[in-house]
């Protein structure tokens, strides 16, 4: 049996590290035993700090039932329902019951269709705890869930507290091992309990774990280094890609350099990595990735004349926050290019040099531009820059204009006036009498031609007043 499951913490007084976040996890379990239900809760923080073993400590002090779910248990929405809608808050037995979702981040985009969405639903409606786990609270994957849950974070655990376990452990298994060895295992498990547990039982006393790093750590790496290996190493275990920790440096060269030589000179660098990032996309040549890294990292590391001796807040990338605020944006843009590219038979990159002859449209006659666009009310206000209501208004107006037009009488009788008078009737009277026999029909239908041809002519230039109404955009073009 691995230590790690055998030593689990059975309950909140043997868990250890992050005594805040136990805490406030402590009092949202005591308010749901006092029947007033609060947020599910999503744990947030690296691998190997007690996540899962904090839901479980919770539940045995409290006496609950857990219930747990992994990735695989959602990746649909009907299977969420299964198993979310399927139970009550209480065991057979009259336990409270504990959800516990655990690695909500773990499932690639591919592979979630529409589970995630549907917890976040669920966990809004059901009357039960539910914690979360999550490595990461900012990963895109878990944004609708997020907006459902409180997070509460928890951080790496200290080596000396982790130290102090493994100590425990050793004198309950007497297990031999010397003090260095037993202090060499805590540092290198960087503040992972779970790792330094394995890592005690596996006798792995030397080696050091190759951890992942998280973007501000690979930051400070860059930002602070003062050599070239320790600038180059930071690009050896990053937690993003390689354009978006470019994106990281670019943003935060100001906020840690002073002087204005060293910010030229970082920049100058960052500015040739971005060179070779050309290069490579143009030549599909990965070898000079090799060049990218060293300019991006170790370039701007030695870019300083001397090391800054201060704290320095790293600020997420102004791109990256600008592009996700103006999704949304982008998104019914698009939608409208593909509107306007389907009536023209242009391409999407073309159809958006025709949105200011559109906004004209919709200026000029905007019930029509809707309806012969297929408009929504969100597109039009995009277009018009005002809000949706505003259109509503608007198109309301436009609806009231155009009926009390049809019930103008003084347009209908100029309409009518306009009518040519149908006299066909008499022609077919006149052949009935015989009277006047074949010359005379001849005569009466060559009078009634030209009445039936003004005719004709008014239903064509009628039509072709609608089809010149509905093809506005082509004729503005």
């Amino acid at each position: 049996m691995l230590w790690s499951e055998k030593y689990r913490p059975k309950d909140l007084s043997e868990f250890v590290g992050n005594p805040s976040a136990v805490e406030e996890v402590r009092k949202w379990a005591i308010e749901w035993e006092r029947k007033k239900a609060g947020k599910p809760i999503m744990l947030a923080g690296p691998s190997g700090v007690g996540k899962s073993c904090l839901a479980y400590a919770l539940a045995g002090t409290l006496g609950w039932e857990v219930i747990e779910l992994n990735a695989s248990d959602f990746r649909d929405e009907r299977s969420v329902e299964k198993l979310f809608l399927g139970g009550g808050a209480s065991s057979l037995f009259g336990k409270t019951r504990l959800m516990l979702v655990d690695d909500a981040d773990s499932m690639a985009p591919s592979e979630d269709r529409g589970g995630l969405g549907a917890v976040a639903k669920a966990a809004s409606a059901m009357a039960m705890p539910i914690i979360v786990t999550v490595e990461d609270a900012y990963d895109r994957k878990v944004a609708a869930l997020r907006n459902y849950c409180a997070r509460v974070d928890l951080k790496r655990i200290n080596s000396a507290t982790v130290e102090k376990v493994l100590r425990r452990i050793v004198k309950e298994e007497g297990a031999k091992i010397s003090e260095e060895q037993l202090s060499a295992i805590a540092q290198n498990a960087s503040g992972d309990l779970r790792s330094a547990i394995n890592d005690l039982q596996g006798g792995n006393f030397a080696s050091a774990r190759e951890r992942e790093k998280n973007v501000f750590d690979s930051v400070r790496s860059v930002l602070k280094g003062d050599n070239y290996l320790e600038g180059r190493q930071a690009a050896m275990s990053l937690s993003v890609d390689h354009d978006t920790f470019k994106l990281w440096i670019g943003e935060n060269i100001p906020n840690e350099y002073e002087k204005k030589e060293d910010v030229a000179l970082a920049f100058d660098r960052l500015s040739r990595a971005d060179v070779f990032d050309g290069r490579i996309y143009r030549r599909q040549y990965w070898g000079l990735m090799r060049y990218s890294n060293d300019l991006m990292t170790a370039g701007v590391a030695l870019s300083k004349q001397e090391k800054y001796h201060k704290f320095v807040n790293y600020a997420f990338p102004s791109y990256l926050r600008s592009m996700g605020a103006s999704k949304g944006k982008r998104a019914v843009s698009k939608s409208i290019a593909g509107k306007i590219s389907l009536l023209c038979h242009c391409s999407l990159p073309d159809a958006r040099w025709y949105m200011h002859v559109l906004e004209l449209l919709c200026k000029q006659d905007v019930a029509g531009a809707k309806f012969h666009f297929g408009l929504e009310n969100s597109e039009i206000a995009s277009i018009l820059g005002k809000s949706e209501d505003d259109v509503g208004r608007m198109l309301e107006e436009a609806e009231k204009n155009n009926a009390d037009e049809s019930d103008d009488p003084e347009k209908t009788k100029i309409i009518e006036k306009e009518k040519p008078a149908k006299k066909t009737k008499g022609a077919k009277e006149k052949l009935a009498k015989g009277g006047e026999g074949e010359t005379g029909v001849k005569k009466a239908i060559s009078k009634e031609a030209p009445k039936e041809s003004a005719e004709k002519t008014e239903k064509e230039r009628d039509a072709s007043k609608k089809e010149k109404k509905s093809n506005g955009l082509l004729d503005y073009l």
